[in-house]
């Protein structure tokens, strides 16, 4: 006790200084009171902000609040249908944080984004079986598979440590992914993303392997494949109705320049879009391999049975700042997808990737990733406007893998400029950012050497520019994911059973249920044990009305002809 007392004797002493002026960890930034500005609230002549006109009636919120009631009231029906098409959007990074700067960079606090009206939404954890905070990889494997592995592998269960060759090819340690299952059940399939399309996130869905860094053979263990080759020749990769998107230069060989003059980095000197063309000429499919923007739209979708398409080197270019006449969007690349895969009457998955948001965050651009999630919220927008009569067969879900460090603090007045300071300091006297990161390569950007912030004041000219960076707390290359929960929305068929707060494999089991998909021994609802596996989507409960109908008109004719 007496040891506790003289803690707490010099715990406050060290919070008194000479002048009056409070000492505590933060008094080297307050050493002279009342000099230099001030937080405007501290002026007695300041004036609180005032709301929109119309929401300071409570008429407004009474009538908005009974509104949004009614819709919520229509919006309870379930739609127990077999989900014939599933189209997954994965958001790479989008937290929830994310989500609200989004709505206030787009232009207010009250906007919706496309997927944000959609009526069913949940929470998913997003930790691997070994990491508290996920990769790509892991994540993509509970929502594709099912199964949650171990950070950075694809694929394959969590008996395999990362980079280790011989346990991924034990077939009792790999993953089966949805669009596997599709394929077997002669739907088609389609990967879209604006990352490499060998990247972690699309690798998950046709690739097994010990590491998301084998995407060719440059680091690759003898024995293994790399995630391009299985792209090309892989069981479920040479069955892919749809590929769009980066990393070109995991195709090519080294010494050669793939169609839009960017150099390969493979070392065993094979050409893999050559040989995707090759092997579908020889399996007489009408196949089209395309490296811009202008070659995409010139499809026509009822003359090609197989599109690739790999529009960079490395991955494609945030949309803000990419070629717009070389490269096609986001948005462009998922439609002319669902052209294709439209028409296949058995259905189809579809995976779209979002996956720039990711690389903005890592690298503490703010403005690039909300830019990016806007980009996903066109394809969203799009493609469930792209549905038509369709729309009640197609299970539209639309997710992050894991979250980030980005925050959204201080006090900022309604309306302010989300990527502008909108709060003030009063141990530094300065205004801060509404924008943060915990950790990050832009913390030099924002701290003196020897402590203490830079003055974003001086920042000012720079706020809206693409690469102005946003402050990290902490020093780190490369901006880390964060560990929190992350939204999960949806609609269609079984999109009620995606509410809740649940692990992020649950996702995976929840897709392929709503689409009557996976091993028999999975959970079945009484609409897929209707379906005629392998043929039409005719239900068996349809065909026996039908004959039951016309016993009916048999007996009724014949009792007709008795009595006559």
């Amino acid at each position: 006790m007496g040891l506790i007392c003289v803690l707490l004797v010099i715990t406050v002493s060290v919070h008194v200084t000479v002048d009056g002026v409070i000492a505590n960890p933060l008094s080297n930034f307050v050493t002279v009171p009342n000099l230099g500005p001030t937080h405007p609230m501290d002026n007695p002549d300041w004036v609180p902000p005032t709301a929109p006109t119309k929401e300071k009636d409570r008429e407004y919120w009474l009538t908005s609040g009974q509104a949004r009631l009614r819709r919520q009231l229509e919006l309870n029906e379930q739609n127990i249908n077999v989900a014939k098409n599933v189209i997954i959007f994965l958001g790479d990074g989008l937290s929830i944080p994310t989500l609200a700067a989004t709505r206030m960079y787009m232009g207010g606090e009250e906007l919706e984004l496309s997927f944000e009206t959609f009526p069913h939404t949940g929470l998913a954890k997003t930790y691997c079986i070994n990491y508290q905070v996920s990769d790509s990889a892991c994540t993509a494997a509970a929502i594709l598979t099912g199964v949650k592995n171990n950070y950075g592998t694809i694929g394959v269960s969590g008996h395999v440590p990362l980079r280790n060759c011989p346990l991924s090819l034990q077939e009792s340690n790999r993953l089966t992914s949805i669009l596997k299952y599709a394929q077997e059940d002669g739907r088609s399939t389609g990967i879209v993303t604006n990352t490499r399309i060998t990247h972690a996130t699309p690798a998950v869905a046709y690739a097994v392997s010990g590491a998301r860094y084998w995407e060719d053979d440059t680091e690759l263990p003898p024995g293994c494949v790399d995630i391009a080759t299985q792209l090309v020749h892989g069981d479920i990769g040479t069955n892919l109705t749809v590929a769009l998107g980066g990393g070109s230069r995991h195709f090519y060989p080294t010494g050669t320049l793939d169609r839009n003059g960017e150099p390969g980095r493979r070392t065993d000197g094979r050409n893999l879009v050559d040989e995707w063309i090759n092997d579908a000429v020889a399996r007489e499919l009408r196949a089209q391999f395309v490296h811009d923007r202008t070659g995409l739209m010139a499809i026509q979708p009822e003359l090609v049975d197989r599109l690739f398409g790999l529009f960079s080197g490395n991955h494609m270019s945030y949309r803000m700042l990419a070629d717009a006449q070389r490269e096609p969007s986001l948005q462009e690349m998922t439609i002319k997808a669902l052209e294709i895969l439209r028409r296949n009457d058995r259905g189809y998955v579809l995976l779209v990737e979002g996956g720039r948001i990711d690389h903005a965050h890592h690298d503490n651009l703010a403005k690039l990733a909300l830019d990016e999630t806007v980009e996903l919220h066109r394809a969203v927008e799009s493609a469930v406007r792209q549905l038509d009569e369709s729309v009640q067969e197609t299970l539209v879900l639309v997710t992050a893998d894991h979250s980030h460090t980005f925050t959204i603090g201080g006090y900022p007045v309604r309306g302010n400029d989300i990527l502008s300071t909108g709060d003030f300091s009063r141990f530094d006297r300065m205004p801060f950012f509404t924008l943060a990161y915990a950790n990050g390569p832009s913390y030099a950007d924002h701290f003196y050497e020897n402590g203490g912030r830079r003055n974003p004041d001086d920042m000012r000219d720079r706020f809206h520019d693409p690469d102005f960076t946003y402050p990290a707390a902490v020093p780190y290359e490369d901006e880390t994911h964060g560990g929190d929960d992350v939204a999960v929305f949806a609609k269609g068929p079984w999109a009620h059973i995606f509410s809740g707060l649940y692990e992020q494999h649950v996702i995976g089991h929840g897709l392929l249920f709503a689409a009557c998909l996976g091993p028999d021994t999975f959970h079945q609802s009484d609409a897929c044990r209707e379906r005629l596996r392998g043929g039409t989507a005719t239900p068996i409960r349809g065909l026996a009305q039908l004959l039951a109908m016309l016993m009916v008109i048999v007996y009724i004719r014949t009792k007709t002809l008795l009595l006559v």
